[in-house]
């Protein structure tokens, strides 16, 4: 059971001319967005389906407010009618808060940005879809007399056209690796939480992530050899200790020091630690240096930013650099940004081209979601065209795959 599909036959090309006509967009920026907004609560269906508790919370929605497919009987004239449609948006702001809680605002930005209609018509068009899209899932549920499971493998049946479907910077509200997967009576934070991490540690080797395993292997044997020490030899042992415990002591405080590096107190209040060589202490000093005009050729690389190989999903513990980000975008509301992605050379162009570009939106889609407003973010993929070293050593293609930003108004 397609049910994209379903919902595409009832948004016929009068009812898109409707919608857009309420909200002021075109049709085809409003079909547009719809493109984008079903898979997105689909997507968001899924992932409140994927326990039993949650299947159990839509299927009640469904019994409770009543979404048995009525709605589709007469769609066009339905939307034709202003009293109507504000019922619609009310619905739909209960759905997308049962649905996707407070990530709302950053999902209609994404919308917003990728079809190129106000973020209050994206906010609109995610409410009147939500309606739409569980009235044809509520009458799937009534004609096949479908139960809590039933609807759960309907739901996480929709995976394959979902992921094919959804916009990218999705990632930064959904967790695709897990979309479609039933975890039963299981809380999803908790197993989300789980599969992220092990994720983690699987890709550890893979582009730029950092492996701890060899650092606790030493650790352990040097924590071994000193219990060794320490019970044959204990009056020596205990003047090596001592000097061990003071060396200890330096080299944590040498390394704070280099992990806060220099301090900036925002003019929102907000204190950012950052490194003396940071995008942030760039871009600040950029955006500060009235000297320095706006211009299309400086750019300030992510140093810390950190993706999956041949993925465009943001590792979480690299997000430090998009929060501060975002944060400085805040203390500096005039200010705009581009975020550029590229690539190396490896594989094929068409391919780096769209993996560089789906990077540079998802990261822009992070920055929205802590409350940016996406009209002041663009962003492009670029591929493997301006690199930054020799792609002909592993080092060289190392620093071509980044992620950069560039100040288009201060």
């Amino acid at each position: 059971m397609d049910l994209l599909g379903l919902v595409k036959d009832q948004l016929t090309s009068a009812a898109v001319g409707k919608i857009g006509e309420f909200l002021g967009e075109s049709p085809e920026q409003t079909s547009s967005a719809m493109g984008s907004v079903m898979p997105m609560i689909l997507g968001g269906l899924m992932q409140k389906g994927a326990t039993t508790e949650g299947a159990s919370d839509i299927m009640n929605l469904i019994k409770k407010d009543g979404h048995d497919g009525s709605i589709l009987d007469n769609l066009s004239g339905l939307l034709g009618n202003g009293d109507n449609m504000s019922g619609l948006l009310s619905a739909g702001s209960g759905i997308l808060s049962m649905i996707f809680g407070n990530k709302i605002g950053g999902i209609a930005s994404l919308i917003s940005s990728v079809a190129g209609v106000k973020s209050s018509s994206a906010s609109s068009l995610l409410s009147l879809a939500g309606p739409l899209l569980m009235g044809v899932l509520g009458k799937q549920v009534n004609t096949s007399g479908l139960g809590v499971s039933g609807l759960a493998n309907l739901l996480m049946g929709q995976k394959d056209a979902v992921k094919a479907a959804l916009p990218a910077g999705s990632e930064s509200f959904l967790n695709m690796a897990g979309l479609g997967d039933f975890l039963g009576s299981k809380k999803t934070e908790t197993t989300t939480s789980t599969t992220t991490h092990t994720s983690h540690h699987e890709n550890d080797s893979k582009e730029g992530g950092f492996n701890w395993l060899p650092w606790l292997l030493a650790g352990a044997l040097g924590l071994g050899a000193l219990f060794y020490f320490k019970s044959c030899r204990k009056p020596a042992v205990a003047e090596a200790v001592a000097v061990v415990d003071s060396t200890t002591v330096a080299v944590k405080d040498t390394l704070a020091s280099a992990l806060s590096g220099l301090k900036k107190k925002l003019s929102t209040g907000v204190e950012l630690s950052f490194g003396d060589a940071s995008i942030e202490n760039e871009v600040i000093s950029f955006i500060d240096d009235a000297s320095k005009a706006v211009d299309k050729t400086t750019w300030f690389n992510f140093r810390g930013l950190q993706f999956d190989t041949g993925k465009s999903e943001i590792k979480p513990e690299s997000m430090k650099e998009v929060e501060n980000i975002a944060e400085i975008l805040k203390a500096y509301p005039n200010v705009n940004l581009k975020i550029g992605g590229y690539t190396d050379n490896v594989g094929k162009e068409a391919s780096n081209q769209k993996l560089s570009a789906s990077r540079a939106s998802t990261v822009m889609a992070a920055i929205v979601a802590k409350g940016i407003d996406a009209a002041r973010l663009e962003a492009e993929g670029y591929g493997s065209q301006f690199p930054a070293a020799s792609n002909d050593t592993e080092e060289g293609r190392a620093q071509n795959r980044r992620i950069a930003v560039r100040v288009t108004k201060k």
